[in-house]
């Protein structure tokens, strides 16, 4: 279930995301890049996080804060999925931090690393509220104050993401620098500072989440031509460069119908690659 932001906020957050399920018990779920940062809060059973280069699970904590992600990893809940998801936009994050976003990248940390004052008081909010209703609206009064204090300036990356997002092929860092009138550096700076990633490794995810959406919305069309229309120069640079974020190949991803999310599903066992 996706709920909307206010108005205030809306420039920063694309959505708050629910998620709840109920297994019979520990489950595998494969995460991969969407391009979004986020918070998190587990109001259900806390998730173990494995990553592809750690063969070590770590426990989620109740509330966490994760940036942009360059690669898959899996997750294994509980039996009792129950989780509260800020979603942000691409740059939403950095309005609310002190710290470039590049420091959050492949990072998920709990939320009390970064606001040691405020993040167990939400937390305790969130997690005893009755409904998302009001979980929704101390999430958001915590975000307006932190906003007062960290004004930032996202329009170039807002401008830059917006080409990326809306192109219908695949756009050079040196083509979109002088769109927008900036020089190379310029523009990777800023991603380093409101994104977390460069702005060609954000172009890549952004063609597989326009492919994914283009399966949604035309599940009858061959893989091949949903590739050509996300933008993929030919099926072998589609396959690859699939499997290289998502961990699993468009076959294999189209064979699972137990999604809580575009970019989270259910995978029997740990089948990381």
């Amino acid at each position: 279930m996706q709920l909307y932001p206010s108005p205030a906020l809306a420039p920063y957050i694309l959505h708050y995301l629910i998620l709840e399920h109920h297994m019979v018990g520990p489950s595998w779920h494969r995460f991969f890049p969407d391009g979004h940062p986020g918070i998190g809060f587990h109001y259900g059973d806390a998730f173990q996080q494995q990553d592809f280069l750690s063969k070590t699970p770590l426990k989620h904590p109740e509330s966490f804060i994760y940036g942009q992600v360059n690669h898959h990893f899996d997750l294994i809940s509980g039996a009792k999925i129950g989780m509260l998801i800020v979603v942000f936009k691409p740059f939403g994050l950095s309005g609310f931090m002190k710290m470039p976003a590049k420091l959050f990248a492949n990072q998920t940390l709990a939320l009390s690393e970064i606001f040691p004052k405020s993040a167990p008081g939400l937390t305790d909010q969130v997690l005893s509220a009755g409904d998302h209703g009001k979980r929704i609206s101390a999430i958001e009064s915590f975000l307006l104050n932190q906003l007062a204090h960290n004004p930032h300036n996202v329009k170039l990356v807002a401008a830059c993401t917006n080409k990326i997002e809306s192109a219908d092929k695949p756009l050079s860092v040196r083509s979109l620098a002088s769109d927008l009138a900036v020089t190379e550096r310029s523009l990777e700076r800023a991603f380093d500072q409101h994104i977390g990633i460069s702005p060609k490794l954000y172009s890549r995810i952004a063609r597989l989440q326009r492919y994914l959406k283009l399966r949604k919305t035309s599940p009858d069309m061959p893989l091949t031509a949903l590739g050509y229309e996300a933008g993929y120069y030919d099926q072998a640079h589609f396959i690859k460069d699939f499997a290289d974020l998502a961990g699993i190949t468009p076959s294999q991803y189209d064979l699972s119908t137990n999604r809580l999310a575009v970019n989270l599903m259910q995978i029997a066992g740990s089948s990381i690659i």
